[in-house]
């Protein structure tokens, strides 16, 4: 006979803990978007697809299609910027590394309102930044409350979590391989793309994800830095929920945000699984 796998007690709080905080209040949020709301604020508990058809609505899609275009230039920017700071901290060593991944990490010893307000004194009509054009004779600059200021906060606060996963993928790559190809003859761009990026592109997939999958239920940022002309998936399922009080609504808008997560980390998935058959080493009959 078999013996039946003991699933160890810690594991059963894992479970008991994901049902509790997660696909509970998951469901709950599913089954109120099929709900309605009446004139007076009263939720009917009948079943209707009117909440997913109103999102169908232009001023819905339109801040769809807002929030996936300033999330994914927001990761293309922290790639950018990124992945030259983790392969900078990969190949550099002794204490510069040290000194490099504690600059990295510093903002995060700091909390995260703070720091967004920190950006709000950098980048406001009086702050330093505009300060500085005024001692340059250039007229200011308005970047506090407007779509600018949302993209420098999520570029800002979620680069990190980017260059981390670069790092580690950098890390692990074997030397000799930069320098086999050296010693073929090969150029430090073709080095770069046959040798490294395919190397670390799971990495960089991963990194790229981290980033991009919170960006799309961002709140705080875009209601801090965007003020009310910014319109963010996030900004406008929190008010649908606490200030419009329109709770099926706002639930069928949380639905239509985890079904995208949910399809990024589909993805992911996807991603690596393709990545482990390639690596599989194909045996001839």
């Amino acid at each position: 006979m078999k013996n039946t796998p003991v699933i160890p007690s810690s594991a059963w709080v894992f479970l008991i803990w994901l049902i509790l905080m997660t696909l509970l209040p998951f469901t709950l949020i599913l089954g109120m978007s099929f709900l309605q709301r009446t004139d007076l604020g009263n939720i009917v508990f009948s079943f209707s697809l009117k909440n997913y058809q109103q999102l169908l609505d232009w001023v819905y899609f339109k801040v769809l299609l807002k929030t996936l275009w300033l999330a994914f230039g927001a990761t293309l920017s922290c790639l950018a910027i990124g992945f030259p700071v983790a392969y900078f901290l990969a190949r550099v060593q002794g204490p510069l590394k040290s000194i490099g991944l504690i600059l990295l990490f510093i903002p995060f010893w700091t909390n995260f309102i703070l720091r967004i307000y920190g950006i709000v004194s950098l980048f406001g009509s009086n702050g330093l930044f505009n300060q500085l054009l005024m001692a340059l004779g250039a007229p200011q600059a308005s970047i506090l409350y407007t779509r600018w200021g949302v993209y420098l906060g999520l570029v800002y606060n979620y680069l990190p979590f980017l260059v981390v996963p670069i790092y580690s993928s950098l890390e692990k790559l074997d030397p000799f391989l930069r320098e086999a190809a050296s010693d073929l003859g090969a150029t430090r761009f073709q080095t770069f793309r046959k040798i490294i990026l395919p190397n670390i592109k799971e990495g960089v997939f991963i990194g790229s994800l981290f980033v991009f999958i919170p960006m799309l239920g961002e709140y705080v940022i875009p209601d801090l830095l965007g003020g009310a002309k910014e319109a963010f998936l996030g900004k406008v399922m929190v008010e649908h929920f606490f200030i419009l009080q329109d709770w099926p609504l706002g639930s069928a808008i949380a639905t239509v945000l985890s079904l995208l997560l949910l399809g990024a980390l589909w993805l992911q998935n996807r991603w690596g699984a393709k990545t482990l058959q390639s690596q599989e080493p194909s045996h001839a009959i």
